[in-house]
């Protein structure tokens, strides 16, 4: 069999729009339970997803945006302008860490759609709100992701190169993780300190942000179906 670097949908499955009242996370365990009822965790720095019900979430504190890996830096260093922090600053932390949750979900929908039609990624799904996130027996305010295709539910093929994120209209990553990590020769991984993401589509992830924040779950959906096409 001759795999490739790209795999163009041939069809577009139902989107939707979930909400859920309540998600408990203990990262030591690695487990996860949903309104009551455990689920299988799969946890990364910036989003956490559960399998069986292909939700992607942010990890997340008082609306915005978080990090759990052990880079993070504290906040004293963080309050510090410009201070070296590796491949990041004290700035590149501080915006992402006050990146409100309902525009980083607009950019990553966006980026996501651009690498599902280009074949590079899994298809998203729709969005998902959370009214309460408990980490580690610690309440976190809501959080919200989006739901995506398994990708082990999906063919593999070839990792794709960066050319190809870049063609697709999408600005990787600082650190190039959207093609280190790959699954499966999907991109999975598009959030870091600097994120991926969509090149010139700024009228578009800000109506998404604006409807994310105040329209119906029709509305929104209308919008989301249209960004499909």
């Amino acid at each position: 069999m001759k795999f490739k670097r790209a795999l163009p949908p041939e069809s577009i499955q139902p989107l939707r729009v979930v909400h859920i009242n309540c998600v408990q996370l203990d990262l030591q365990r690695r487990t996860a339970t949903v309104d009551g009822r455990p689920r299988k965790l799969r946890t990364g720095c910036w989003m956490f997803y559960l399998p069986e019900l292909e939700m992607k979430l942010f990890h997340a504190a008082n609306g915005m945006i978080d990090c759990v890996h052990a880079s993070r830096p504290d906040e004293n260093i963080l309050q510090q302008p410009a201070v070296d922090l590796g491949s990041y600053t004290s700035d590149d932390w501080r915006r992402a860490l006050s990146t409100p949750l309902s525009r980083r979900l607009a950019e990553v929908w966006t980026v996501s759609v651009l690498l599902w039609r280009a074949g590079l990624g899994p298809q998203p799904l729709g969005v998902c709100f959370v009214q309460r996130l408990c980490r580690d027996q610690r309440e976190q305010g809501p959080t919200c992701g989006l739901l995506t295709q398994n990708v082990y539910s999906l063919p593999r093929k070839l990792p794709c190169r960066i050319e190809q994120v870049r063609q697709a209209g999408v600005i990787p990553d600082r650190i190039k993780s959207c093609v280190r990590q790959q699954l499966r020769g999907y991109v999975t991984d598009v959030c870091s300190v600097v994120g991926c993401m969509p090149d010139d589509k700024e009228q578009a992830v800000n109506e998404l942000e604006d409807l994310l924040r105040n329209a119906s779950d029709s509305d929104l959906l209308s919008f989301l179906n249209g960004s499909m096409a």
